[in-house]
């Protein structure tokens, strides 16, 4: 199994006179006529979990063009009922993600590249919508060079050129909101919405991560520490912390992981552009929690290399933007990274799973994951995983309060 099955079919609404609309209302053609068009699916299994996404290349004449071809990738809700249909109503993820791309993402954008910071922030969008049906068609990044990054663990190299994207887009929106930008207020984590005491998917971590630290021998200590936690202790801790005023806030990604980044390599063949992707959960808060988020997946040695780093980029953009205020400290970013333990241990019982898995070898749908206990404990016997944590989980565990 490659794909999520509910891609390897267009919504039936997806026709030719859908795609004119997207293809004249995105300005690529005027009076067009679609003369072909096919789909693949945009994602491979176990990259994204909700939407759906597919890649249509379509084939179409308009005034001035004879033989046009364009290829667009949608993202959509699935039409059948489900998991993901039941989550994706109960939260406006399609309005907050226009809103980001149409208003956010364009001002950001355009403000990086005055600071001298030329690279594709994220992808275009070509045409969206609310209403009949949830829509948003992007740009294919694929045709511009970028590329999914073919392993789950960034090395050094890729690890500093994501926390300098992240950097730079968090510096913009901060300094949107010192100008009196007022529609940067999300809260669209699963620590700000109901929905993160209702599924048993986002409980389930830190029992099974207790579980699988009691089976190595001389980690006993830890297990011990981890088995005093429950899902309600350590969720309650991650909403206190997440949700309490920071020292200093930007409009974080909110699910910030390689699987929502594009990579593209320059002429020497090294990968040196990133563009992020998917953000159907940003969340205004402190800094911490995008760093925190992808921190948990990386080798231990790796964080003070990448926090280092994106601290002096974002010093840097937030100077070129004219910025006048009082500079934040890295002190300042080190305390909020300290306080954001909790979260890491969260994410490390849960997100870090997900990323070492090996998605060559997944014979379930992502959805199984999510109703499936069986399935989701089976993930944490990965060996990637294990090694992951014999050595970041102590760590953490040393400067965390668990009495």
């Amino acid at each position: 199994m490659s794909f999520n099955k509910d891609e390897l079919e267009l919504p039936k609404w997806v026709d030719s006179d859908f795609l004119r609309t997207v293809i004249e209302e995105g300005g690529k053609g005027k009076n067009v006529q679609i003369h072909n068009y096919e789909s693949t699916p945009a994602t491979a299994l176990g990259d994204h979990f909700a939407s759906i996404m597919f890649r249509i290349k379509v084939t179409f004449a308009a005034d001035g063009i004879a033989n046009g071809i364009i290829s667009l990738i949608l993202k959509t809700c699935p039409d059948d009922d489900g998991l993901k249909k039941e989550l994706l109503d109960s939260i406006d993820v399609f309005g907050m993600e226009i809103h980001m791309y149409s208003q956010v993402l364009t001002e950001c954008r355009d403000t990086l590249e005055k600071c001298g910071y030329t690279d594709l922030l994220a992808p275009r969008v070509i045409y969206s919508s609310l209403t009949p049906h949830k829509a948003i068609i992007f740009e294919d990044l694929r045709e511009l060079g970028y590329f999914m990054l073919p392993h789950n663990i960034p090395n050094e190299h890729e690890t500093r050129l994501i926390f300098s994207k992240v950097a730079q887009y968090h510096a913009v929106t901060f300094k949107m909101k010192a100008d009196g930008r007022s529609d940067l207020n999300f809260k669209a984590t699963i620590f700000g919405l109901s929905v993160g005491r209702k599924m048993d998917f986002f409980l389930t971590g830190p029992k099974f991560l207790a579980e699988v630290m009691e089976t190595f021998p001389g980690f006993e200590s830890c297990a011990n520490k981890l088995h005093k936690i429950t899902a309600d202790w350590l969720m309650d801790k991650c909403i206190k912390i997440v949700n309490q005023p920071a020292v200093y806030s930007v409009l974080n990604h909110g699910d910030f992981h390689v699987r929502n980044m594009m990579f593209k390599r320059n002429v020497f063949n090294a990968i040196s552009e990133i563009a992020l992707v998917d953000f159907q959960g940003p969340h205004w808060g402190s800094p911490a929690y995008d760093l925190v988020y992808m921190a948990a997946v990386l080798p231990y040695e790796f964080r003070e290399i990448a926090f280092r780093h994106y601290f002096n980029i974002f010093i840097d953009v937030l100077v070129k933007t004219g910025y006048e205020g009082e500079l934040p400290t890295y002190e300042q970013l080190q305390e909020e990274i300290k306080a954001y333990s909790y979260l890491e241990l969260y994410f490390q019982s849960t997100l870090a799973v997900f990323v070492h898995m090996d998605r060559s070898k997944m014979d379930f749908e992502m959805e199984a994951l999510m109703v499936d206990p069986v399935v989701r404990r089976s993930l944490y016997n990965d060996e990637k995983y294990i090694a992951h944590i014999k050595d970041t989980v102590p760590k953490l565990l040393d400067v965390i309060d668990i009495e």
